[in-house]
């Protein structure tokens, strides 16, 4: 099995929980009454009746033990698959980035992510969290966090993204359109389950561009999210970077409408 779609290896993903719970520390220190620290564990799920989104979501947070765990999928091929065609128009433009869904820095992504996620306090999904803007600054974060050169060159990417959908007729949807598609992005992630669980149907799936099309917007737009965040932090005086962190994490993070503004503004 290729480096890239294998999660088995307990070393590796507890390699990766262990830098997240390193690097996350002085963030939770920034964010005061939102942080709630805890152990965290990974665990790979080989059971596909435990992947409520089939192979759509490589990682989800499960704090209903005594352990607070980061449950994943054990092999990451069909969702970095999706990722590529999702992105396909930025990777014609930009081929050196192809190499990026191809290797195991996106999913090391999806784990570190949600050790910082699961260690704040926050909204719930369906109670006003938006997985493309909240979920943003947690990706953001394990962007950050990835060994060079993949940092720079997936921040590059979001980079790159934002530019292709401003460049479009009509640029970002809006808000409105933005929430609806994030909605019916998960719709489809259940309806649709079930296909991914084999390698002929899912393969047949990844074909069938007319059903993925409110996956691959969702997944483009999260992406822009990302990379708004990054021209944001990018911009910042050194001296400022710790303030903003904790602005984010402490207060911003909360708000139902974060990132909105700047989702509304072209830079």
């Amino acid at each position: 099995m290729r480096e890239h779609s294998s999660l088995r290896s307990m070393a590796q993903t507890a390699e990766w929980v262990v830098k997240a719970m390193l690097r996350s520390r002085p963030l939770l220190d920034l964010a005061g009454d939102v942080a709630d620290p805890a152990e965290v564990i990974p665990y790979r799920s080989d059971d596909p009746r435990d992947w409520a989104y089939g192979n759509f979501m490589l990682a989800w947070l499960d704090a209903s033990g005594p352990v607070r765990c980061v449950r994943h999928l054990p092999d990451a091929s069909f969702f970095l698959k999706l990722l590529k065609n999702a992105y396909q128009p930025v990777l014609a433009e930009h081929p050196e980035f192809i190499q990026l869904l191809e290797d195991s820095s996106r999913p090391e992504m999806s784990l570190t992510n949600d050790v910082l996620q699961i260690q704040l306090r926050g909204l719930e999904v369906g109670a006003g969290y938006s997985m493309v803007r909240q979920h943003a600054l947690m990706l953001f974060h394990a962007a950050l966090w990835l060994e060079e050169p993949r940092r720079s060159q997936w921040l590059s990417l979001y980079d790159a993204i934002v530019d292709h959908v401003d460049a479009r007729p009509g640029g970002r949807p809006s808000l409105e359109e933005l929430a609806a598609i994030e909605k019916g992005a998960f719709e489809d992630f259940v309806a649709l389950a079930p296909l991914t669980l084999d390698t002929a149907s899912s393969n047949a799936l990844l074909d069938s561009d007319h059903l993925l099309q409110r996956i691959y917007g969702y997944q483009l737009y999260a992406a822009v999210a990302i990379g708004l965040l990054w021209r944001e932090y990018r911009a910042l005086d050194a001296a400022d970077i710790e303030s903003w962190h904790r602005e984010q994490l402490s207060s911003r993070y909360l708000q139902v409408n974060y990132l909105e503004e700047e989702w509304m503004t072209t830079l």
